[in-house]
């Protein structure tokens, strides 16, 4: 089960962005396409005008076209060379401007960034293909993300932050126990027929 709502407060006055439909967005072959999960993530964050952001996982790129069209800096990455290739031409097909790459996870990642942001695959399973590991997470649906924040800290700027898409998909103890280094603000959350989906905000605690 997702955590207890009344424990990460949704946010209330900070605007929030929305699903822009006048971005023309290709799906490709082989790439995962934007779905409930994608939507999700974009609804739940702040426009993030002015600051350097990095999509893990970029897929066809909805997320990092919003990112780059509401003024951010956005490097975008994805083990599947496949969606690099979506990505840059749904950009260059909307006249955006985005640093897009492949890379498994921080392999190829330099620099530092106000946010990270990840959809992480999430379901229980084993992925061998390229599409099928934009959404098998392993054993617990959460071996990827577990890779994805054992780096994600050292890739933030003073203040950074990570915001991540989870599931009930994923197991909860398993889950809780991963989390549980962070401090965590819980930004929306959507119910579905078979499952819950929520963003969270991640933060390291000062020592």
């Amino acid at each position: 089960m997702p955590p207890d709502s009344n424990l990460y407060p949704e946010i209330d006055s900070a605007p929030l962005m929305k699903l822009d439909l006048e971005l023309i967005v290709d799906e490709c072959r082989d790439v995962y396409p934007p779905r409930e999960d994608t939507y999700l993530l974009i609804e739940s964050l702040e426009p993030p005008a002015g600051i350097s952001v990095l999509e893990m996982g970029c897929g066809t790129g909805l997320v990092t076209l919003h990112c780059a069209k509401a003024g951010a800096a956005v490097v975008a990455v994805d083990i599947n060379q496949k969606a690099v290739e979506c990505t840059r031409a749904n950009l260059q097909r909307n006249h955006l401007a985005a640093e897009v790459k492949r890379s498994d996870l921080f392999s190829d990642v330099d620099g530092n960034f106000d946010l990270i942001l990840f959809n992480p695959p999430y379901l229980v399973g084993a992925g061998e293909g390229e599409l099928e590991m934009s959404w098998a997470g392993g054993k617990d649906g959460i071996q990827t993300l577990g890779r994805f924040l054992s780096e994600a800290p050292d890739y933030l700027m003073p203040g950074g932050r990570v915001v991540v898409l989870l599931s009930t998909m994923m197991k909860g103890p398993s889950l809780q126990k991963l989390l549980s280094r962070f401090k965590r603000r819980r930004l929306g959350s959507k119910r579905m027929f078979f499952e819950e989906l929520w963003v969270e905000e991640l933060t390291v605690p000062p020592r």
